[in-house]
């Protein structure tokens, strides 16, 4: 007999659901490229030699070239019955140890790992020593100031809401709706680093990459705090400041409704 999904309606595959996390130094971002190494393509090349099967993985966010994540989720489909433990010690004894699947859960097939998100969240690092140091190197944004958390913290509360975001993105994306939802921002510092975590329902191209560059230049620039709101509001891209580098990008979580939690695992969480 067929499983069945929620609603009740037979399906001849499995659903699995996948948390990833990856370095993205050394990877072209998460989407199949041609003669490029991407985060899809070794997981889709790792499916494929530990189950023959050839599926399409679809992730929560298709993040680019060097940015890294600690709580990606991924989804395909599969007919084999590997077991769920079984999948992931297989995959992480296929794949290079820049990627690592760290559960794989039973989903049903109404289980979308993006359009069943609901929240994401993601933290920018920054190192702000006025030397650098080997250790940050493709982990944080070096910035030789000393950062004011609080200036941080206050700026980027202006942003909390649902605006449109179109002077925080890439230009080429002002072509589609450009309103978001951000939820919630934080700020926190530990020794010499500067963590900025930013959650919402959903982010355009380069979104928190910009938004962290603009803070940045309006620190240097000495402006208030509310100057932020005035960029916002001109929808201008030429008005924002430049896009921080991508190896201080962290894909932190995602939050799912059911949660993802809620499904059969390979192991507890």
């Amino acid at each position: 007999m067929e499983p069945a999904n929620r609603s009740g309606i037979a399906y001849n595959k499995r659903r699995i659901a996948l948390l990833l996390q990856y370095d993205g130094a050394a990877f072209s971002g998460w989407q199949l490229q041609k003669n490029c190494r991407t985060v899809q393509g070794e997981l889709e090349k790792a499916i494929t030699i530990l189950t023959g099967e050839t599926p399409r993985v679809t992730a929560s966010g298709r993040t680019d070239s060097g940015v890294h994540a600690l709580g990606q989720v991924a989804h395909f489909d599969m007919a084999g019955g590997h077991s769920l433990d079984r999948l992931c010690i297989g995959l992480n004894g296929i794949m290079q140890p820049d990627v690592s699947v760290r559960n794989a859960y039973e989903a049903d097939a109404l289980f979308h790992s993006r359009f069943s998100a609901l929240e994401r969240e993601y933290l920018y690092l920054i190192y702000d020593h006025s030397q650098r140091t080997p250790f940050a190197r493709y982990r944080a944004m070096w910035f030789n100031r000393r950062l004011d958390e609080s200036f941080l913290a206050d700026t980027l509360r202006y942003l909390e809401g649902e605006h449109d975001f179109a002077s925080f993105c890439k230009k080429k994306s002002r072509l589609e709706n450009t309103v978001r939802k951000i939820l919630q921002t934080n700020v926190k510092r530990r020794g010499d680093y500067v963590f900025i975590s930013i959650r919402g329902n959903a982010f355009l191209h380069n979104m928190v990459r910009i938004i962290v560059g603009t803070s940045l230049q309006m620190f240097m620039n000495n402006d208030e705090p509310s100057r932020i709101l005035e960029i916002l509001d001109s929808k201008d891209r030429d008005l924002s400041g430049s896009t921080a580098p991508p190896y201080g990008l962290y894909l932190k979580s995602i939050k799912f409704s059911p949660d993802i939690t809620e499904y059969p695992s390979a192991f507890v969480d």
